[in-house]
């Protein structure tokens, strides 16, 4: 048997009172949504003829079809159409307008075409012949065959059509469109041209987006030559008419509110006088700068020098320009080129665009340079067009054929693609590398140590060396039946002056008040072949054009004062950081 429980008789009241709560909650929530319901209108999607001058209707020959004519206006969801004459498919829901056909959506929207399919149910439109779609009353699109949805308020074109955007003073062809009349965004495709004020785009793709005045041009484009060849791709390309430069881009964002140029995918700016190219690059036409990242390959033609580096800055009204991450400035306006590599490179240009136009060339750390004649290290450098000249400065080392030249800082002089003078101030030291016929395997140094060195050369190749000051030489004279050494002179004095013949050998010797010591080759003392200061850094020379990266962990204070061959090696406090040639 089941046992009952009986509540007591004030739950049982508030439980009777809860349900008549609920019941009346219910009951008010039903009829405010029966409420909604009937308050909601259906939508009418049904056209409307307004007026026709003449209605025909033949069902047994025309089947539903209507055939109106003269002045002809339909209605549909806020669009009113014009026509001269259509047959009007009422049942469903459609019409087929001919002649003067204008379509009016709002004040937004006007379409003129001679010739229309309008479908009320799908909300679309597919006009053909002579179409003109004004957008706003400022922008216009002619073609001959265009589709519009209503729904999504977005315009179709397949058989080539031109865009003009009279506020903006732009105009656009392509082979097909799409344009979002809600968003203002457009897409182009094939055979694309836009042109505006200052500019002239060719791709086969393009975005355009209205409010931000901004084009985007994605791919290349392919050209079919009119003989009928085949056909051929190539990068999209940009003019400036105002400036004249071109880019080569697949990838790039065109701002025409400010005429600035955002390129991707390794993208080229070519001018009259200039390349520029990089994985990503970013050029202002007013302000004529320009910002490369990556790669970046800037060509000066005019001045025939050239710019590799992953960062660069450049700016065209100054001249002046900044490159960064392992750059490489390459001068080819002499018979041979010049490649140098440091931390930092840094040009100024003085008197642009004028007769008197030269630039100078600031190097940063950790600098090396190679020529065919001449190779350098040193901490900073600095390059001047106007006089031809290379300055270098702390620590300086300078590599003829086979001498080095040290010292606190040198300068060169430059004459068409040969050295023609190099000035040392303080502390210099030359040193000449010679070798024993006799003895192949030797090697010794010819050395002079002064306090100012100059150097002057023709056609490569060292003429006459000046020292001056505190001047101390280490010298083999060299037989001339048979050219074997025939000892080594030590000579100290004021002023020394060497003359050199055309196979490199010395003429002469001028020199003030001196003293000096003639020791046979076998009787030379020990320490006495090498100056206090001598340092041969043969094994830190560029060896070629690719020897200028710097690298760095090679340098060990602690490591041996001499070569393999015997030679002492240079003090490491007399080079801060010098680069080492890397390992092949």
């Amino acid at each position: 048997m089941i046992p009952c429980f009986h509540l007591p008789r004030h739950d049982r009241r508030h439980r009777t009172f809860l349900t008549l709560v609920l019941c009346l909650l219910a009951l008010c929530v039903v009829q405010t949504v029966s409420a909604q319901k009937r308050n909601v209108r259906p939508v009418d999607n049904r056209i409307y003829l307004d007026h026709a001058d003449s209605l025909y209707y033949d069902r047994f020959r025309l089947g539903d079809k209507q055939v109106v004519r003269g002045h002809v206006k339909f209605r549909h969801k806020g669009a009113t159409l014009f026509c001269d004459s259509a047959y009007f498919k009422q049942q469903e829901n459609k019409f087929e307008a001919y002649g003067h056909v204008r379509m009016l959506q709002g004040d937004t929207l006007e379409i003129r075409c001679d010739t229309a399919m309008y479908d009320g149910n799908a909300e679309m439109v597919h006009a053909k012949n002579n179409v003109v779609v004004i957008h706003r009353k400022t922008s216009e699109l002619h073609t001959d065959n265009l589709v519009y949805d209503q729904k999504f308020e977005v315009v179709y074109y397949d058989q080539g059509g031109n865009y003009a955007d009279r506020a903006k003073g732009m105009t656009l062809s392509s082979d097909w469109g799409k344009y979002n009349l809600d968003t203002k965004e457009a897409e182009f495709f094939y055979d694309v041209t836009l042109k505006t004020k200052t500019h002239v785009i060719n791709t086969d793709t393009l975005l355009y987006y209205s409010q931000t005045e901004r084009a985007h041009v994605k791919g290349g484009m392919t050209k079919i030559p009119k003989d009928g060849g085949p056909s051929k791709w190539k990068k999209s390309v940009i003019h400036s008419i105002k400036d004249g430069y071109d880019v080569e881009t697949t990838n790039c964002f065109f701002h025409m509110k400010n005429n600035t140029v955002e390129l991707f995918d390794k993208s080229t700016i070519v001018t009259d006088t200039r390349t520029i190219s990089g994985d990503s690059l970013f050029y202002d036409s007013e302000k004529k700068s320009s910002r490369g990242y990556g790669s970046v390959d800037y060509v000066d033609h005019k001045n025939k020098n050239r710019l590799v580096a992953d960062a660069v800055d450049y700016n065209e009204s100054t001249g002046e320009g900044l490159a960064t991450k392992n750059p490489v400035f390459i001068d080819f306006s002499q018979k041979d080129t010049l490649y140098m590599h440091a931390d930092t490179i840094r040009i100024e240009t003085f008197y642009l665009n004028t007769d008197s136009t030269y630039r100078k060339v600031h190097c940063y750390r950790k600098v090396r340079m190679f020529r065919n004649d001449v190779q350098a290290v040193c901490d900073s450098l600095v390059l001047c067009s106007k006089d031809s000249t290379l300055t270098m400065y702390f620590d300086p080392i300078v590599w003829n054929a086979s001498r080095q030249l040290l010292g606190d800082s040198i300068k060169v002089f430059m004459a068409d693609s040969t050295v023609r003078e190099a000035n040392v101030m303080a502390n210099a030291l030359s040193i000449e590398r010679k070798y024993d016929y006799e003895h192949p395997e030797k090697v010794y140094y010819n050395q002079v140590a002064s306090r100012v060195m100059n150097a002057y050369f023709e056609e490569g190749s060292l003429r006459m060396s000046e020292a001056i000051g505190n001047v101390q030489t280490v010298y083999y004279p060299v037989e001339d039946r048979d050219s074997t050494l025939i000892g080594m002179v030590y000579m100290e004095t004021d002023t020394m002056r060497m003359f050199l013949n055309n196979e490199r050998q010395l003429e002469k010797i001028w020199t003030s008040k001196s003293e000096g010591v003639l020791y046979p080759m076998t009787q030379i003392p020990p320490e006495k072949d090498y100056l206090p200061h001598f340092g041969w850094y043969d094994h830190i020379r560029p060896a070629n054009k690719d020897d200028i990266y710097y690298i760095p962990g090679r340098h060990d204070k602690n490591a041996s004062q001499r070569e393999d061959d015997g030679t002492p090696k240079a003090l490491t406090k007399r080079l801060r950081q010098v680069p080492i040639k890397r390992e092949k």
